[in-house]
């Protein structure tokens, strides 16, 4: 049972304890405590400050020591060099597990090594399990529970689950929770990995049943590496799973130790055709690994390649054609049926049906329900796919409730549909805005759109051949 992982104690802590919580608002460690008020987490918060009464009217403690509650988790964020002393008081308590959210350890060299190989023995010794140090862990979209350094005012909750090695998604955070509309399920960063690791993770989320798609960040593999290529390939059966892997070079991977101790060993050639094997999507780039969690979470799988395209202008058609082939697509061929349904919109002449040309459309109709007739022949053709199409420039007036039922009939009858605008890495306004709030990505132009398409298609043919 998922109750039984040790993880699940982390995740859905029903109390919590912050070392290091403090009054002051311009502070990090402020938002430990005052994040969890803000997004209503109902479990106890115990504060931990010898300094003050209260924080954010919620009663201090001296120590965790002096709480003489059961406490699910306790999160250690002080100087570096009190954090021995903190773990040896919190191991006198009714602790489950710690997060070490301070940095200075095996990262900075050996004497940092020492001393964090001292506190997972400790910890151990105990029986108490720890994330990092050097982490911000764990967050939970369902019950309000968030450890960040950075003031949140909400949590959307989605279906895709994250581990990362380090809080490199921390400055974004409020960004990709907000203009880049990507609702969350649990986040668990491992930090330094003295003792919990991503094979702890990956263990815990393939069998969580509110993630649908895990999203990998590694700089090195800490746990058991047979283990966790057997339970990648397990999991993906089932649960999409994208990896982000730093250190790919030597220069990258001295990087790497200097940020979070990681040695990295081996030839990133074998890890990408192991990562291949056990049909996980790799991507090359954060932006990468955030677009395909985005594709992942709000498209349905594909049933095969054949695509359907539409753009405004000609020359773009071509380079999306290139991108498709690129990508294991081919394109469409529509049915009679889509043309008869399409013709009322041509010009005095017949046109191509796919890629189909918005731009010539709107010059001789103007702007009209094109849109809206093009996506509901694809919905009907039976030899489409899935598609991927422009939205109308920011000089037509729109109104996105009038605008989009066609799109949303699309996500009601299962059949992926992705867009982009003609305003090339620009995300934010109302249609976008309404097309994601409705399960409809939005992505920055036709390659990322079309490149995220691509990666849905190739864990199809890994599902299909597997």
């Amino acid at each position: 049972m998922l109750q039984d992982h040790f993880l699940h104690r982390f995740l859905n802590a029903e109390s919590v304890a912050i070392v290091g919580a403090t009054r002051n608002p311009f502070s990090p460690n402020y938002h430990l405590v005052n994040n969890l008020v803000t997004l209503g987490y109902k479990g106890k918060i115990y504060p931990v400050n010898p300094r003050v009464e209260d924080v954010v009217g919620i009663r201090a403690y001296g120590a965790v020591s002096e709480i003489n509650e059961n406490i699910d988790l306790v999160v250690v964020s002080v100087p570096a060099l009190n954090v021995l002393n903190v773990v040896r008081d919190l191991v006198k308590a009714k602790v489950g597990g710690v997060v070490v959210v301070t940095g200075g350890f095996s990262e900075t060299g050996e004497e940092g090594k020492i001393i964090q190989d001292e506190m997972a023995v400790l910890l151990k010794a105990h029986g108490i399990r720890a994330i990092g140090p050097n982490a911000l862990s764990p967050i939970n979209s369902h019950n309000g529970l968030a450890i960040s350094f950075f003031p949140m005012n909400k949590l959307p909750t989605g279906k895709v689950s994250f581990i990362f090695q380090s809080g490199m998604y921390e400055p974004r955070f409020s960004w990709i929770l907000s203009d880049f509309h990507l609702g969350i399920s649990r986040l668990i960063d491992l930090g330094n990995k003295m003792d919990v690791n991503e094979v702890d993770a990956l263990e815990y989320l393939s069998r969580d049943p509110l993630t649908g798609v895990i999203c990998i960040h590694l700089e090195a593999i800490k746990g058991d590496g047979r283990r966790f290529f057997s339970l990648l390939k397990e999991t993906t059966r089932y649960k999409p799973v994208v990896i982000l892997k730093g250190g790919r070079t030597e220069a990258g991977a001295r990087a790497a130790m200097s940020h979070t101790g990681s040695l990295v060993r081996g030839s990133d050639a074998v890890f990408d055709a192991a990562v291949k094997q056990a049909g996980a999507i790799r991507a090359d780039t954060l932006d990468d690994f955030l677009y395909l969690a985005k594709a992942f979470s709000s498209l349905p799988p594909l049933p095969g390649n054949r695509i359907a395209i539409a753009t405004f202008p000609g020359g773009e058609a071509v380079l999306a054609t290139d991108l498709c082939t690129q990508n294991g697509f081919e394109l469409a061929k529509l049915g009679p049926a889509s043309y008869e349904k399409l013709r009322p919109s041509f010009p005095p002449w017949d046109i191509k049906l796919n890629p189909y040309d918005f731009g010539l459309i709107y010059t001789f109709h103007g702007f009209t329900n094109n849109h809206e007739l093009f996506i509901d022949a694809m919905l009907q053709d039976e030899n489409v796919d899935c598609v991927a199409l422009q939205l109308p420039p920011l000089m037509f007036p729109l109104d996105p409730p009038a605008f989009c039922p066609a799109f949303l009939r699309a996500v009601e009858q299962g059949k992926p549909l992705a867009a982009w605008p003609p305003h090339m890495l620009r995300l934010e306004g109302d249609l976008v805005a309404y097309l994601e709030n409705h399960s409809v990505p939005v992505f920055p132009s036709a390659a990322i759109t079309i490149r995220s398409l691509g990666a849905l298609n190739r864990y199809r043919q890994y599902i299909q051949h597997s």
